[in-house]
């Protein structure tokens, strides 16, 4: 299934359906999607790959802040096909060009409209480079997943109920649950994940899954993530406001959804060159 992301424009920032907008307010999400996206991809600036990519990431960050959409996400396609590692793609080019924008940032020398912008340029790049990560791969795909409650959710009965069915069905399910966003994601990073779901059973949880996504992707780009529990009948809107790349709310869904993607993971594996 085919992450979908909010519309943006320069003028209004993230465009949210009807039913999105009602749920949480415009402002509070696309304000904390940017931060997300600006400080976690920074954080993972690597000082080895910088010092070695220095004058190109100079010129990335001049692309991501200035008024071409296009010359970014053009710039990182070019130093991939031109031949650049993609550890030091990320890690070094982008991360590094992305910790400049936010020292930037901090100085407030990027006006808000302007620091959206970037950051929805970010994302797009983080989502153009998933393919590269996943292609490159030497993980064998297999039936495991990290299943893990949105921080501050208090319910935790269905999603211990879908991970033991799946257990049941051959699944390699572990489950991990912190109180603190950035524990969780250390957590989850320190098992470096092909697969993880998260749950939640509020719409009010949507922006906190929203910042999960957003790190999880900084910290594993390659990583497929499926949102579950009763916040996906309550919020038609889910995958939009998120970016996750599925959403199922029973057992028999999410294994469906699960195999669908190791099935891509061993196709792409089989044709990768």
């Amino acid at each position: 299934m085919a992450t979908r992301f909010p519309a943006f424009s320069a003028d209004a920032g993230w465009a949210f359906g009807p039913e999105a907008m009602r749920s949480l307010p415009s402002t509070a999400i696309v304000h904390s999607f940017a931060q997300e996206v600006i400080l976690r991809v920074a954080a993972q600036a690597r000082r080895d790959r910088v010092e070695a990519t220095a004058p190109k990431i100079a010129l990335l960050c001049e692309a991501l802040l200035c008024d071409d959409d296009a010359a970014a996400a053009d710039f990182v396609r070019d130093a991939r096909l031109g031949g650049m590692p993609v550890d030091t793609l990320y890690y070094g080019l982008v991360a590094g060009a992305v910790d400049q924008v936010g020292h930037t940032w901090a100085k407030d020398d990027v006006a808000m409209p302007d620091m959206l912008r970037t950051s929805h340029r970010v994302w797009q790049i983080m989502n153009d480079l998933r393919e590269v990560f996943v292609r490159i791969s030497d993980r064998k795909p297999g039936q495991h997943a990290i299943f893990a409650p949105c921080p501050q959710e208090s319910h935790m009965i269905g999603l211990t109920m879908t991970a033991d069915d799946l257990r049941r069905r051959g699944w390699e399910i572990e489950l991990v649950s912190r109180d603190d966003h950035d524990a969780l994601i250390q957590e989850i990073e320190r098992r470096a994940p092909i697969t993880v779901a998260l749950g939640a059973t509020s719409a009010e949880m949507t922006l906190p899954l929203t910042r999960l996504v957003v790190a999880l992707r900084a910290h594993i780009p390659g990583v497929w993530v499926m949102i579950g529990g009763a916040i996906t009948t309550e919020e038609p809107e889910l995958l939009a406001l998120t970016g996750a790349d599925a959403v199922a709310n029973s057992a028999e869904a999410a294994e469906q959804l699960m195999l669908a993607h190791l099935s891509s993971l061993m196709e792409r594996r089989a044709n990768r060159f």
